[in-house]
């Protein structure tokens, strides 16, 4: 993927071309974005550096470094928008759940670009190819709601509207609310737009990456550090050191020990939210075949990889796992942060009666995720709520959660009801969505701030 290139293609009296970035491009980039920052700032991501101090030359390295890795991984592309051989804008897509083929896309463009619909056909080149190679299902994309260009170039592309996430990123200063747009293969279909044309008629068709290594001058190739790029050899040298310590530090934090939990629920008597313990292995691995919810859910982390007809495995049987149980005790010492994020038990009158589980949602939103089942036959829906509400306190005055996000199955009226009570909003409906539990189906969108 580090070295996909697409187009050109021709655009009225302009040519498009998506291309991996190079050092090479730090002059043209850092000079569009203090240009534009007028245009780009109030929707790009709060950071506690100066607009001029995120445009540096080492911030560009990383940038470059952390893109190069990302895609010879597989994770996400990541392109330079070239308008006439020009740089003017970049463009990415994330795969978010590669099960379900879901991805999210996003891009900027230089302002003296914009209005001539360059963007557009920069995005549908990359959905196209997204679609018909990596066989992506869907396609997100989030955009605060007063970008207005940003929302008529995906309506135009055939986007549609799916939920609007309150307070969902912090955007130039503040948190802001986020509109979720998605778009399917169908929907590119039926938006009717004009076909992509190639800038040369032999080059057909345009929209098949060259896989093949691009031959770029030595000083311009990915990962090359040559004198005459814009950045300088020990610049880039101190911003590969910077981001390999910093992604050491990352993943040691991850393996940090956290507080034990142990919420007293006043509502019901004998009830306690509470962590995974050893005692907990003859009932957690019953629970993994056992009715949950009104719309038969089953419990699943997004950790456990389970697979079902459609694409998951709702009757899993946790008894024959020892080794995920093992692993998921392991990470209950490592709370929020462990990489199977936060597991808590429902315990009422020492029986698991219940989970919640908490994990960095992979909705593009900067929230939490929140998944949770109970035993109809232990837990009434009030006590459920109550004992919601207690996690939801504790999440948000102890773990510094600043947002909460549950994805929960159109029909499953019971917990849509408890997330209600427990002061969650509903805010759209993600279709054909795959959710915590594994079920491939429309989901509603529930938000906490």
């Amino acid at each position: 993927m580090s070295s996909l290139t697409f187009g050109p293609i021709r655009h009225g009296h302009s040519l498009v071309r998506l291309r991996p970035p190079q050092l090479s491009d730090f002059d043209r980039w850092r000079e569009i974005r203090l240009r534009d920052r007028a245009w780009i700032e109030p929707h790009w991501g709060t950071s506690p550096l100066s607009w001029e101090q995120r445009h540096t030359p080492r911030i560009w390295a990383r940038e470059c470094l952390v893109a190069w890795a990302d895609m010879r991984a597989g994770r996400r592309f990541v392109g330079v928008i070239e308008v006439d051989g020009r740089f003017a804008g970049q463009i990415e897509y994330t795969i978010i759940d590669a099960d379900s083929g879901t991805a999210e896309a996003s891009a900027w463009i230089d302002a003296g670009a914009a209005g001539r619909g360059l963007i557009g056909r920069a995005l549908l080149l990359l959905c196209d190819y997204m679609f018909r190679v990596h066989r992506v299902a869907r396609v997100l994309a989030p955009v605060s709601i007063d970008n207005d260009p940003a929302l008529r170039c995906l309506r135009g592309l055939g986007f549609r509207h799916e939920a609007t996430m309150v307070r969902a990123y912090d955007a130039g200063g503040a948190r802001k609310d986020h509109t979720l747009w998605a778009l399917t293969p169908a929907d590119l279909a039926a938006a009717q737009l004009p076909p992509l044309v190639p800038a040369d008629p032999a080059d057909v068709p345009v929209v098949e990456p060259r896989t093949s290594r691009p031959n770029y001058p030595p000083s311009t190739a990915p990962g090359a550090v040559a004198a005459n790029t814009g950045v300088p050899r020990a610049v880039v040298a101190l911003a590969a050191l910077r981001w390999s310590v910093w992604s050491v530090r990352e993943r040691l934090r991850r393996y940090r020990p956290a507080a034990p939990v142990a919420l007293i629920v006043p509502e019901g008597p004998n009830t306690v939210v509470r962590n995974l313990t050893r005692m907990d292995r003859a009932q957690w691995s019953r629970v993994g075949h056992t009715r949950v919810t009104a719309t038969s859910s089953f419990p699943r982390s997004r950790q456990e990889g389970l697979r079902t007809e459609e694409g998951s495995s709702a009757g899993h049987d946790r008894s024959k796992s020892r080794a995920q149980w093992y692993r998921t005790l392991w990470h209950t010492r490592f709370g929020l942060r462990s990489p199977s994020g936060l597991r808590l038990v429902l315990d009422v009158n020492g029986t698991y009666a219940g989970e919640f589980h908490l994990y960095d949602s992979p909705l593009p939103c900067q929230a939490t995720g929140l998944y949770t089942w109970v035993d109809p036959l232990r837990v009434e829906p009030e006590l459920w709520a109550a004992a919601l509400r207690s996690v939801v306190e504790h999440a948000f005055a102890e773990l510094g959660v600043r947002r909460m996000a549950a994805e929960i199955p159109v029909g499953d009226t019971i917990t849509a009801a408890v997330v209600a009570a427990a002061g969650f909003a509903h805010e759209g409906l993600l279709r054909a969505h795959r959710g915590p539990s594994g079920l491939c189906a429309d989901h509603d969108l529930w938000g906490l701030t």
